[in-house]
């Protein structure tokens, strides 16, 4: 077992869950920090069930589970597993009853602006940049099903390998979450951003699977216009994309022409596997809020704050918008999403 500052993970979903029980059955000392609902959902089932890719039962027991962010403990090392749109208000109750005994800060929201809302709150010497693509979904029966345990990455903004960071990308291995500690963070973080654009704007548009977009020439043609986009503001903001595991190779992408790479997209998933789908797809289809503005929305305000034309993530932002369950259940006065 390795050590460190005690981990708190703040969001009860499916990837809060997923690290909360890997890192528990490791041994180590971790908080899982949830809505009420979430916290007696968990209560009430006894234990954290993981299937697929892992198969395992965690009972609740073997860690701390709370929804006062009061229970933080001292000098913690917090990690957002919330979705983007709901990370605002969580920093909030953490900033607003823990904010002195945080020893550092990380989030894995898809987009760059957790970085920024992250650094205002607890302090650029307090902050992680963090990325993951470790696959998980809630299912009807409370489980959570785990496609993949993909790579998870951390390293300092400033660039340099700290012990903290090298000493958490330790303590996640260990734990059965594949994990590198970077020393050119901002290149991943973009890099996944040119995914998450990419693999969002076409997927929920088109309703259709993973492996499908990247079977289907006419939806890597969208894809591959989106990831150019994104990294043109990337670049504009002064970040690099690059290759990286677990991610599709977004600088090869961006080298190559892009009908040479359609010309390689093969006609056929081959992967074997059941379809994939991504996290906004599925949030479309349950009726739950998207991450529109966390992302796309974030993504073109910087694009126009550097003169940087993105009229395709621009057109994908406003239809989002346009469908994202969230937008309207709010102007009809329904749902409150899990």
């Amino acid at each position: 077992m390795t050590t460190g500052p005690e981990c708190v993970i703040v969001g009860a979903g499916a990837l809060g869950q997923s690290f909360a029980a890997l890192l528990a059955q490791q041994g180590q000392s971790v908080t899982l920090l949830g809505t009420r609902r979430g916290v007696e959902r968990l209560t009430t089932a006894g234990a954290i069930r993981l299937c697929g890719a892992i198969d395992t039962t965690v009972p609740i027991d073997r860690l701390r589970l709370t929804s006062d962010p009061r229970h933080v403990p001292e000098e913690a090392a917090l990690l957002f597993t919330t979705k983007g749109h709901d990370l605002p208000a969580a920093i909030d109750a953490l900033r607003t009853a823990a904010a002195r005994r945080v020893a550092w800060t990380a989030g894995v929201q898809n987009g760059v602006l957790k970085d920024d809302l992250l650094r205002a709150a607890f302090g650029a010497e307090r902050t992680v940049g963090a990325a993951t693509i470790f696959g998980a979904q809630r299912q009807p029966d409370g489980s959570v099903r785990v496609g993949s345990r993909g790579m998870t990455y951390l390293g300092e903004h400033s660039g340099h390998l700290s012990d903290r960071v090298q000493q958490a990308a330790l303590t996640l291995a260990a734990a059965g979450v594949p994990t590198q500690a970077r020393g050119d963070i901002a290149s991943v973080l973009w890099s996944k951003a040119c995914n998450a654009t990419g693999v969002f704007g076409v997927a929920v548009l088109a309703r259709c699977s993973n492996q499908r977009l990247f079977s289907d020439r006419h939806l890597m043609r969208a894809y591959l216009v989106l990831i150019r986009e994104t990294a043109a503001v990337a670049a504009a903001c002064g970040a690099s994309v690059g290759n990286y595991a677990a991610f599709p190779p977004i600088r090869t992408f961006l080298e190559c022409d892009a009908e040479e790479t359609l010309a390689e997209v093969p006609e056929e998933p081959d992967d074997g596997n059941p379809p994939a789908y991504a996290s906004m797809t599925h949030d479309l289809l349950a009726g739950r809020p998207l991450e529109v503005d966390a992302v796309f929305g974030d993504i073109v305000a910087r694009a126009d704050q550097h003169n940087v034309p993105v009229p395709c993530l621009r057109l994908v932002r406003d239809l989002l918008r346009a469908l994202d369950p969230g937008r309207l259940a709010r102007q009809s006065g329904g749902f409150e999403a899990a």
